[in-house]
């Protein structure tokens, strides 16, 4: 009996001792745990708000591309209507070289009185119908009224081609203008799309930056989202173990009070468990000597 009590006995030091343990590694391990929850909780706010700030600077990058679009698309068209430009300038250039070769030539001309030519046709024209001349100056006068006519014609000539040259000069003047406004647009739509590219390309490697870091925080998140479930398991095996030690407390303190030896309780829970294993209904007696609470 002696033997016994003092066996007892060191067993229930040995379990205390357990439990004592098992409490103390409870209490790191859900320590730490603890710890990965805060770690946890700060990296996802810390992932929250650089997932806010690279929103902010995708729209700002959607933007900054819309607006380059947009402005190249009226560059193309800027650019074709000054080729347009460029052509008819061209083109009128040649017209009025051609019509100033000819208005030079016909320049005399132009500056005669055409009033006095008409007036001077209508006198020989009146004299014709109202006159009797002998046939030969019958002849010599309707001479002098073709010529008249045809003088009066080139005159006509004369200033409408003085009249096309300076219509050409207007529209190549304007031409010039146009030309000039189309270039200096040109230009500046040219540096706006410079300056929106440096902006696109100083916001871009901020973007990438931001992506790696909350792939980053997302890796960390994750490994210490396993690291939690790990310890979980472990404070369950713990747990576990724990309450196993407890009931053999209970079940020694049992025994000692009713002089019955660990083993046979052991024994018996053994035997119970085999039991319900095999699917075998339990009595109320069975599971509180199975679970130390008889």
């Amino acid at each position: 009996m002696v033997e016994e009590r003092l066996e007892a006995q060191l067993d229930e030091k040995a379990l205390l001792k357990k439990a004592e343990e098992l409490r103390d590694k409870i209490v790191e391990v859900k320590t730490q745990r603890r710890q990965l929850i805060d770690e946890i909780r700060n990296l996802r706010n810390q992932r929250r708000k650089l997932i806010d700030e690279k929103r902010v600077l995708l729209d700002e990058l959607k933007k900054l591309r819309a607006e380059r679009k947009k402005l190249i698309e009226e560059l193309e068209e800027l650019k074709k209507e000054r080729d347009s430009v460029a052509n008819t300038l061209r083109e009128k250039r040649e017209q009025l070289k051609i019509a100033k070769q000819i208005a030079e030539k016909e320049g005399d001309v132009a500056k005669i009185s055409l009033r006095k030519l008409q007036r001077r046709l209508e006198e020989l024209e009146w004299r014709q119908m109202t006159s009797v001349l002998p046939p030969e100056e019958e002849r010599r006068l309707i001479e002098r009224i073709e010529r008249l006519e045809e003088m009066i014609e080139r005159v006509r000539k004369a200033r409408e081609q003085v009249l096309s040259v300076m219509e050409l000069e207007a529209e190549v003047k304007a031409l010039r203008m146009r030309l000039r406004e189309l270039n200096q647009k040109i230009n500046e739509i040219r540096e706006n799309i410079g300056k929106i590219k440096n902006q696109i390309q100083t916001l871009s490697p901020k973007y990438d930056e931001m992506n790696s870091k909350v792939d980053a925080l997302s890796r960390e998140i994750k490994e210490r989202s396993q690291l939690i479930d790990d310890l979980s398991k472990q404070l369950d095996a713990l747990y576990n173990e724990y309450r196993e030690t407890m009931i053999k407390l209970r079940e020694l303190k049992v025994a000692k009070e009713q002089g019955i030896k660990l083993e046979l309780i052991e024994k018996k829970r053994r035997e119970i468990k085999e039991k319900l294993e095999r699917g075998e209904p339990l009595t109320l007696e069975e599971l509180k000597v199975l679970y130390g609470e008889f």
